[in-house]
């Protein structure tokens, strides 16, 4: 997402970025694969911390089971301010700090990086901008690049997150010694499981949208990887569309949001086929039990969609680990829809006193 003064405003950088995601799966992962081989030459790291803020921190989460799965070192997905601020008091020195901003200005994210390096941490930047104040904050700098689709609520600027830390991932396993031939393969094919994602969920995201009052509560649900989808599908409608509501971890929902549950509310849960299905399920059975709406985002084959009320589609049959690159998909266009067909600007930036106090925040500015 583009940020700084003189944006526009425009709904059609938000679906432009959308579709231009399987294109960028198709090529960019490998690049970064490649890319990160000299730079990250050994030895592997005794562990591994991925940090960022917003969306940027919801990658981390995303990713965090493919870097355990595929190097065996233990990794936390945490906000940059817990890492910089408290973590960092017991990371062992070689750890790697894996910090993910697209503008690469974000302030707390800057201030990680430079933390994690002075405490011995190997601190790579993970940036849209080689130039920018995260990139000299850190050790090394992993630039992803795009063609960027304008300012909006970050879409393919999330993918490209993603496709960093997999590659990243995929590299720890390789330092780690691990059997990691073909992974960036299975990376790479979720280009066109992201294409027909696109065509399958547009439809009934924009039916969905159409049907959603305009103070609807619309809450996101997901485990494991999920939680990282789940709070990144939060944020579009936030950014999008003000939409009140939150993201929940998986069996946490059923101990605390159940309670504010019924008619007239949504539950989205992402439901990949993996370790938590069968609970995605029993929480689905619960949502419609107590009189609330019950959507999942799954294939249509899977047990998930016999319960919901209604299917937001994903293709393929990636791993579970690789699920994130698609399952955001449906949510991003359910986001767009919703907020378009109601007319509203993204992020309230039509309130100028809002974007000069929120970049304030954020960029320290």
């Amino acid at each position: 997402m583009r940020v700084g003064d003189g944006v526009e405003l425009r709904w059609e950088s938000m679906l432009t970025g959308v579709r231009r995601q399987p294109e960028w799966l198709a090529q960019g992962p490998r690049e970064l694969l490649d890319e990160s081989r000299p730079l990250l030459a050994g030895p592997a790291p005794p562990r591994i911390y991925l940090t960022g803020c917003g969306d940027s921190h919801y990658a981390g989460l995303a990713a965090r089971l493919a870097f355990e799965r595929w190097s065996g070192i233990p990794t936390q997905a945490l906000p940059s301010l817990e890492l910089s601020r408290y973590e960092l008091e017991l990371a062992p020195a070689g750890s790697w700090a894996v910090c993910v901003s697209n503008s690469g200005k974000v302030e707390r994210t800057v201030e990680a990086a430079a933390n994690a390096r002075a405490r011995g941490l190997l601190a790579i930047a993970v940036t849209y901008d080689p130039e920018s104040r995260l990139a000299a904050a850190a050790d090394i700098a992993l630039p992803f690049r795009y063609e960027d689709p304008g300012f909006g609520p970050g879409t393919i600027s999330y993918v490209a997150s993603l496709g960093a830390l997999f590659a990243l991932a995929i590299r720890a396993g390789e330092l780690a010694g691990r059997e990691v031939d073909g992974l960036i393969t299975d990376v790479e094919m979720q280009a066109e499981a992201a294409a027909a994602t696109i065509d399958l969920a547009d439809p009934i995201a924009e039916r969905l949208a159409i049907e959603l009052p305009d103070d609807a509560k619309v809450d996101v649900v997901g485990g494991g990887p999920s939680y990282g989808t789940a709070f990144f599908g939060r944020a579009k409608l936030i950014e999008s569309a003000h939409s009140p509501g939150g993201a929940h971890e998986l069996e946490e929902w059923a101990h605390e949001e159940f309670f504010c549950t019924g008619p007239g509310t949504t539950t989205v849960v992402v439901a990949p086929p993996g370790a938590s299905h069968d609970r995605a399920v029993e929480q689905l059975e619960a949502v419609r039990e107590i009189g609330a709406t019950a959507v999942a985002v799954c294939p249509s084959d899977a047990p998930a969609a016999t319960i919901a009320d209604l299917i937001l589609p994903v293709a393929g049959d990636a791993g579970e680990e690789l699920s994130p690159l698609t399952y955001c998909i449906p949510l991003e266009l359910l986001a767009y829809h919703y907020a378009s067909r109601r007319g509203l600007t993204m992020l309230g930036f039509d309130d100028e006193h809002r974007k000069r106090l929120n970049f304030r925040q954020i960029f320290g500015r």
